[in-house]
């Protein structure tokens, strides 16, 4: 039996998505956890130092309430190598136990600030032990962070031919490209599931369908969105995710009720992404790299949300969005509104989206860098 150690950080949804992703990609490919690869999940920031805590804690607040800050925010993290230089600082006897504990044949990293020193300190515990990176960026420049490439990894797979680009200039040898690493479900077609989720909404599949996403924080802007939609009533229909969070989803409920003309579906945390990204027309999301890419296999139009501004970490996915034709951004409700009208006046340029979308498309999963990462 193998065992696989996956370094992670709930710093938004998206790192926890990838980790989880692995695991389940593991047990399709190699059978049941006890039978063919045992997966590890460990949250190496928060759990491994009060500092580290913090620090996660003061990102999602910033996350949901000042996105502009993660300007300041980004640039300081890119200083982390004064933290761990060419080992593990703050953390160190923790994560030095997990290794002892859980003793990998590999460890596979899906966030930044879990690369530059882990590795090495992986390998003074665990001789041998094969260490890997996947990096979910769509491309470099300024909201990449160089903490994604420890050089002295033994794989680094990345999201597109881009990263893979950056990533060699940036010192990795060994760079392929392993797709959106989604979870499963993300690659698997279901006409007939998505039918019955409309159905289950009671949805007019002849109205435009608009997504309103939220982040792993909470973050979301529904109820301004909503105000400026209200004029598209007739032609529009609305499904709002609210996330984990059940008091802000009743209340938005209920100021639906009382407020908006709009029809409006409020759902709470659901692992149907992949249908619920089949059957809207568009999405508004934050422009992290995991929606993007969930988006791009769910052939589902974006409108990026940049209300509050765009913080660092979504700049390289906007900006391969719009140097690709395959997503747009909004900085204000009636920006979000305008495109929506511009899209149902015009569904011609709505559909060469969606075109463009689906040849951009890569389905390629998990499976090989992770045969590759397990020596299977």
């Amino acid at each position: 039996m193998k065992r696989l150690l996956v370094l992670t950080s709930a710093t938004g949804a998206g790192h926890d998505t990838h980790a989880l992703a692995t695991a389940a990609w593991c047990a399709r490919i190699f059978g049941r956890f006890d039978d063919g690869v045992q997966v590890t999940v460990a949250h190496a920031l928060e759990d491994s130092h009060a500092f580290y805590r913090g620090a996660v804690g003061f990102y999602n607040l910033i996350q949901r309430h000042a996105p502009w800050f993660h300007h300041v925010y980004y640039n300081t993290i890119e200083l982390l190598d004064a933290l761990n230089p060419g080992t593990v600082g703050l953390g160190r006897s923790w994560y030095i136990q997990l290794l002892q504990k859980v003793r990998p044949n590999a460890i596979l990293s899906v966030h930044d600030c879990l690369n530059r020193g882990y590795f090495e300190l992986a390998r003074e515990v665990l001789p041998g032990v094969i260490c890997a990176t996947y990096c979910p960026e769509f491309q470099g420049g300024y909201g990449f962070s160089r903490n994604w490439v420890n050089p002295r990894g033994d794989f680094y797979f990345a999201r597109t031919e881009e990263t893979v680009r950056e990533a060699q200039r940036r010192g990795a040898t060994n760079a392929l490209v392993a797709g959106h690493w989604a979870p499963p479900p993300f690659y698997d077609d279901n006409d007939g599931e998505t039918e019955c989720m409309r159905t289950e909404l009671q949805l007019d599949p002849k109205r435009f369908t608009l997504l309103l996403s939220t982040g792993g924080s909470g973050a979301q802007n529904h109820r301004a969105l909503l105000r400026a939609l209200a004029p598209l009533h007739a032609r529009l229909q609305v499904i709002a995710l609210c996330g984990r969070d059940a008091a802000a989803r009743a209340e938005l409920e209920a100021w639906i009720a009382r407020s908006s003309p709009l029809s409006v579906r409020c759902l709470g945390f659901t692992d149907r992404m992949p249908t619920l990204l089949r059957l809207a027309s568009a999405v508004v999301a934050r422009a992290g790299a995991t929606t993007a890419g969930e988006a791009l296999l769910g052939r589902c139009p974006v409108i990026f949300n940049g209300l509050g501004g765009m913080m660092p970490q979504e700049l390289p996915t906007w900006r391969w969005f719009r140097a690709h034709g395959a997503g747009v951004a909004a900085f204000s409700a009636a920006g979000v509104r305008d495109r929506v009208v511009h899209w149902l006046e015009r569904p011609a340029e709505w559909s060469a989206v969606r075109e463009r979308m689906t040849r951009l498309r890569d389905g390629t999963t998990p499976q090989a860098a992770l045969e590759k990462l397990l020596g299977l």
